[in-house]
């Protein structure tokens, strides 16, 4: 068993941690007269979620990488044991959840953990869960043999996308949609993350097999990127049923903040297809390695938002608010106009307004302030219309900042947003209606300042590109 496959995903749990405690799922709801779980249980219950589908997405990957992608016996190693681990991680999980369902200690959960797979509908979920991944270990013994490993990847895949039914409503009625397209969205996600996570691992170890796999793991990985985007827009719409649910409500901004994060994932696959594949295939894997230690840190804090919005659950329609949530402020100010900077060229006048990056950088500063935090655009155009227009004249003017900051006085206007981000938080947080916690404004808070550091080191590290050029 390979311990390091992609070991940057594991960087996702701080984030899931930080995330429940700003949202305040860190804390047990006590009532009078009714008894609750141990406090620990609420944390150790989505860790071990976490924990769970990076097992099972490894463990998937690994078969698929070791059993369909190529032949090699080391890669279905790995898949048997991290298969072993996520029965494991599930086992400890089925204990937290009937501590969480009964308000029980794990160790009192022991007892009812029988009576509790057969009766309840959550404990079959998890009993089917356990029986794929018991036959998928099974076949992974014969996996050298192509049909078989076909009947493991199918078996496997089946049970990474069974915790879709355990979501908000299940098989039942309106929720049927949203729990198909669920699962058909685990399942591309376990086969992109734990796919990639295996043949990285196996690139590193045998560079001789990187001219076979990588090729056929980048077109696996297009279709899963496709159906990855497709269903989670069919998710989110049947989910999240108007503009205010998504940039007024914390379950809305994360599903927003979660799009950006597969935006950049899309990215860097585009550029690592590019750059580093050309290299791999002639034998020197260090691009590869860097690119995919950067995708691994985008998709564990994307596994993380997707663990929380489990958590939460998606808003009802009366929670619809008139305020942006300040994550979607981030992710519309900031993230997603960072993407379209890094991606898109920049037209001529957009070139020319680089060299005054100071006042894009306080127009954006004025625009977060005016639509998110006054809401001018709500009273002349309606809530769902005005939100709706207000979104898109912040990713706009945000893409116009974010690409005058990737010029060569950027460190201008990086400088004016670091220090104004922060003021214009605080004074949107104050003028809305419904006001976020302190822990979330201070969280968007952290992220925005995570963002501008990042395109700081990427504007210096443009700016000695061209001086080694020169030289």
């Amino acid at each position: 068993m390979n311990f390091r496959l992609g070991a940057r995903l594991w960087w996702g749990v701080p984030i899931l941690l930080v995330l429940l405690w700003a949202i305040g799922l860190l804390v047990v709801a006590s009532f009078p007269g009714l008894t609750t779980p141990p406090s620990y249980v609420l944390w150790l219950q989505p860790l071990g979620r976490y924990a769970r589908d990076i097992a099972s997405m490894i463990a998937l990957g690994s078969l698929v990488v070791g059993g369909l992608l190529t032949s090699s016996r080391r890669a279905l190693q790995w898949a048997m044991g991290w298969s072993i681990l996520w029965f494991a991680i599930l086992a400890v999980l089925l204990m937290l959840t009937i501590s969480d369902v009964q308000a029980v200690t794990p160790w009192e959960a022991l007892g009812t953990a029988p009576s509790f797979l057969i009766d309840d509908y959550v404990g079959r979920v998890f009993l089917a869960q356990f029986i794929g991944i018991i036959v998928f270990a099974l076949l992974l013994s014969g996996a050298g043999n192509r049909r078989v490993a076909w009947m493991a990847a199918i078996v496997g895949t089946a049970a990474c996308v069974a915790p879709s039914f355990l979501g908000h409503g299940g098989m039942v009625g309106e929720h049927i949609s949203a729990t198909v397209s669920l699962g058909i969205h685990l399942g591309a996600v376990s086969l992109w993350v734990g796919g990639l996570a295996a043949v990285i691992a196996l690139v590193l170890v045998q560079p001789e097999l990187a001219s076979s796999v990588l090729p056929r793991f980048s077109l696996l990985a297009l279709w899963c990127v496709i159906i990855i985007a497709e269903s989670g827009l069919l998710n989110a719409s049947l989910r999240v049923g108007s503009v205010s649910l998504f940039v007024g409500t914390v379950y809305g901004s994360l599903i927003i903040v979660k799009a950006a994060l597969l935006g950049w994932l899309i990215r860097l696959g585009w550029m690592q297809r590019r750059r580093a594949m050309p290299q791999a295939v002639s034998g020197s894997t260090s691009l590869l390695a860097k690119f995919a230690g950067r995708e691994f840190v985008v998709m564990g804090a994307a596994i993380a938002i997707s663990v929380v919005l489990s958590r939460i659950g998606p808003p009802s329609g009366t929670l619809a608010s008139a305020a942006f949530s300040p994550l979607s402020i981030v992710a519309l100010g900031l993230v997603i106009p960072a993407l379209l900077a890094w991606s898109l060229p920049r037209p001529t006048w957009l070139s020319r307004l680089s060299e005054y990056p100071e006042v894009p950088a306080m127009a954006l500063l004025v625009v977060v302030a005016e639509v998110a935090g006054l809401g001018l655009l709500n009273r002349f155009l309606g809530l769902e219309f005005g939100l709706a227009l207000g979104s898109l004249v912040l990713v706009a003017v945000g893409w116009i900042a974010a690409a005058c900051l990737f010029g060569t006085r950027g460190m201008i206007g990086i400088v004016i947003l670091a220090i104004g981000w922060p003021a214009v938080i605080i004074l949107t947080a104050s003028l809305s209606a419904t006001r976020a916690s302190w822990q979330l404004n201070l969280v968007s808070i952290v992220l925005a300042e995570a963002a501008l550091v990042a395109i700081a080191l990427r504007q210096r590290s443009r700016t000695q590109d061209r001086e080694l050029v020169h030289v």
